[in-house]
């Protein structure tokens, strides 16, 4: 076993691996001077290249190793590194006095097979580094851009995708979680994050996060990337439903039928990337009230008040659309008011009709007695009331019909207020 095992091992790692060929030597070069740290007892703290230089020549696989040392009489010869024996010293140069600096050169090959495996582990060690550094800086860069690879293994906590031999993982909060994946699936996915953890590189990529449909926009729509339409606003629920808010910086062009395209081709690729995830897509408008109205999709006749000072809106929907304005799990109200800034009361027609129905009970000018006596025969509120026949009502005991021109003069007073 000889030197020249080090550096087979240099040249495959060259044609296999993306390691600059400078920084290639440089490892090799630090790895002969450990070595010989170790062959002459070289403390730690002290540099190897104090006494000896080392030359790698990457292309031809040529080593050189110059050893320096202080000729120094026989008897005060003490240190095998710095210095060098008179007697020895003539050996290489007949002309070497006391005082002088040998320069020798020293055959690798000599050290023996424990060096020579010692040296091919240093150099997977640091070629194991310098790989892990280069995907650090590498994805670092790329934080935010979409990529696409096969998922390789899924577990309980994540999903690992393996992207140009490279891991990176998914875990299942940066997931959709009504996806399920299967083993050689291609994923697209946008990189979140890149760490060190445990002395590797962690990349973490995500499907779940806003940025991803935002990603996704660009891709399918030019003008977007080109920067003719802007995002000014995104909410989302993974999964469900997502807000896509956009501004035009050219008038000439419409957002929203630029990012639909044409015969919905555009908005079709996205939503099918997104497993259906309904998407609404609607241009920034800066009037409340038509723009709350729109972040809702309300299209029929409906009541709104809103208080801009403290962003609130009191609205009332018609009973046939609560459906379609609440959304599954509430999520289109709660993405309105996310991207709104307001705060809404929403209530149907008859809810709100019900809760605001004057009650029988809440009349103050009604008696005890007579409030009871008009409850005995189901009149709760005053609706109750005008419903019933006025023979009705003047049969109780107790009500004559003055008493019921009373009753109804009393409950159109607060009507008619």
């Amino acid at each position: 076993m000889d030197a020249s095992e080090v550096v087979l091992a240099v040249k495959g790692i060259l044609r296999e691996k993306k390691i600059d060929k400078s920084k290639l030597s440089e490892i090799v070069k630090s790895i002969f001077l450990s070595i010989l740290k170790k062959k002459f007892n070289i403390d730690e703290e002290v540099d190897a290249e104090d006494y000896f230089s080392v030359t790698f020549n990457i292309e031809t696989g040529d080593v050189e190793i110059i050893h320096e040392r202080i000729v120094v009489e026989d008897d005060d010869f003490n240190d095998l590194a710095s210095q060098i024996k008179l007697s020895d010293a003539l050996k290489l140069d007949e002309d070497a006095e006391v005082g002088d600096d040998v320069p020798e050169i020293i055959d690798f090959d000599s050290f023996g097979r424990r060096h020579i495996i010692a040296a091919k582990q240093i150099l997977a060690q640091k070629i194991k580094k310098v790989e892990k550094a280069n995907i650090f800086e590498a994805f670092e860069e790329r934080i935010g851009e979409v990529i696409m690879g096969s998922v390789h293994q899924i577990t309980p906590r994540e999903i690992k995708i393996n992207y140009d031999d490279v891991e990176v993982i998914m875990p299942k909060s940066e997931s959709i979680f009504n996806e399920r994946y299967r083993r050689g699936e291609l994923v697209k996915a946008v990189i979140k994050d890149v760490y060190f953890k445990n002395q590797d590189v962690k990349i973490i990529v995500t499907r779940s996060d806003k940025e991803f449909i935002e990603k996704l926009f660009e891709l399918e729509v030019p003008e977007i990337s080109d920067g003719i339409i802007r995002i000014v606003k995104m909410a989302r629920e993974p999964g469900i439903r997502s807000k896509v808010i956009l501004e035009t910086l050219d008038n000439r062009v419409d957002p929203v039928g630029a990012c639909v395209g044409q015969r919905g081709a555009r908005i079709t690729a996205i939503v099918s990337e997104l497993n259906k995830e309904k998407i609404d897509i609607i241009q920034q408008i800066d009037e409340p009230r038509m723009f709350i109205t729109r972040l809702l999709g309300i299209k029929t006749e409906y009541s709104i008040d809103i208080n801009e000072e403290e962003k609130t809106a009191d609205i009332i929907i018609p009973d046939s659309i609560e459906k379609d304005v609440f959304g599954i799990r509430n999520t289109n109200v709660k993405l309105s008011e996310e991207i709104s800034g307001y705060k809404f009361n929403i209530s149907t027609e008859s809810k709100f009709n019900e809760a605001n129905e004057l009650k029988i009970q809440d009349v103050a000018e009604l008696n005890e007695e007579l409030k009871s006596s008009l409850m005995q025969i189901d009149i709760i509120t005053a609706d109750n009331f005008y419903q019933k026949d006025k023979s009705e009502i003047i049969e109780i005991e107790g009500i004559d019909e003055d008493i019921y021109n009373f009753i109804k003069t009393t409950l159109d007073s607060y009507y008619s207020d």
